[in-house]
């Protein structure tokens, strides 16, 4: 082969190399749809636990542990799974007919444009993994999508942090503060976190008008909004869980443990004990509380069937057992299946 001609095959890979970044950061043709202004992406305690399982219009969209957290897709009781996309991804949302997600590694594989993700960043997806587009590539953490907003922690090269409003259509981003700002907990359009500068009250920020206040003096972390109820972590109480109750200035103490995390859905709470380690669950007025497992586990991911929740000595092991009625756990062997049936 004649020098012109390998100048020649270089430049066309380099040309299609480009052409497919431009693809992946956003340069594609693009029609974007509005997201419902009262939409959130994923429940405060998913988010929590790094956004692993998301439910929504039926459907679940969870990071496969056993297939290096690529992006999957299934029916709520686990049948019907199908991969979406190659990439190492987590926080995911959903809202309007688009998924959102952190994408920070890739494993490789598959076949087509949803398949070939592989650059760090926020990225929106239609809800069947195709037609991906980066909205922000730099580094994020505590993404939440609130209506037509990702509000998230946003880290420059330097590894600045800022509290930042991404708009999902990627037309714009704002920095609103330069704190750092738990933003899993939304409700009626207002973040609820606990103060991480200076103090550890209650507070709101409203996403209609950007503005923040305190709410609620105390010292908790980990707020989670459900009705009238925000379910805390009590700092000053070797983290025991509690609730407030908003319209009467009232607080039941739920367990005297000591927590590592909590996850509260519907009408039941999972959380890590840190005293004889375990994981809990009882009812969210503090009844019924029942051992589901022995150990140490984090990133708790609770869905309308089951409740997922890994171990703290491996990033692969992940169990599950029914989020209501008998505990029974197992290893979630769908999801393995699944990446088993990838390699035949």
């Amino acid at each position: 082969m004649n020098r012109n001609v390998k100048i020649g095959l270089i430049s066309v890979a380099v040309i299609a190399f480009l052409g497919l970044m431009l693809f992946l950061r956003g340069g594609a043709r693009e029609h974007y749809t509005p997201i419902p202004e009262n939409t959130i992406g994923n429940t405060a305690g998913n988010l929590r636990g790094d956004g692993m399982f998301c439910e929504y219009g039926g459907k679940i969209y969870f990071a496969n542990p056993y297939d290096n957290n690529s992006l999957y897709c299934m029916n709520a009781d686990n049948t019907n799974i199908k991969k979406l996309n190659s990439s190492s991804c987590k926080f995911i949302l959903a809202g309007g007919d688009y998924l959102f997600y952190y994408i920070y590694g890739a494993s490789g594989g598959g076949q087509g444009l949803g398949y070939l993700r592989s650059i760090t960043g926020v990225y929106r997806s239609n809800l069947d993994g195709q037609d991906p587009v980066c909205i922000n590539g730099d580094m994020a953490t505590s993404l939440q999508l609130v209506g037509n907003n990702i509000y998230y922690m946003h880290y420059d090269k330097k590894s600045f942090s800022s509290f930042n409003k991404l708009a999902a259509d990627k037309s714009s981003e704002t920095m609103l503060m330069k704190k750092d700002i738990d933003t899993a907990c939304v409700s009626d359009g207002v973040i609820y976190y606990g103060g991480q500068d200076g103090d550890h009250n209650l507070h709101g920020f409203n996403t209609r008008i950007d503005t923040d206040e305190v709410i609620w003096h105390a010292n908790l972390c980990n707020p989670t909004k459900m009705g009238s109820y925000i379910y805390y972590m009590d700092i000053g109480n070797k983290y025991r869980l509690c609730r407030y109750d908003m319209n009467n200035n009232v607080v039941q103490v739920l367990t005297n443990d000591s927590l590592e995390f909590y996850n509260v859905y519907e009408g039941v709470i999972f959380y890590q004990r840190s005293n004889d380690p375990a994981l809990m669950r009882m009812n969210t007025d503090g009844s019924n509380l029942e051992m589901v497992q022995e150990g140490i586990y984090n990133r708790i991911n609770t869905t309308s069937v089951y409740t997922y929740f890994y171990s703290h000595e491996s990033d692969t092991m992940i169990y599950r057992t029914p989020t209501l009625g008998f505990i029974n756990v197992d290893m979630f062997p769908e999801a393995l299946d699944a990446v088993r049936e990838q390699t035949k």
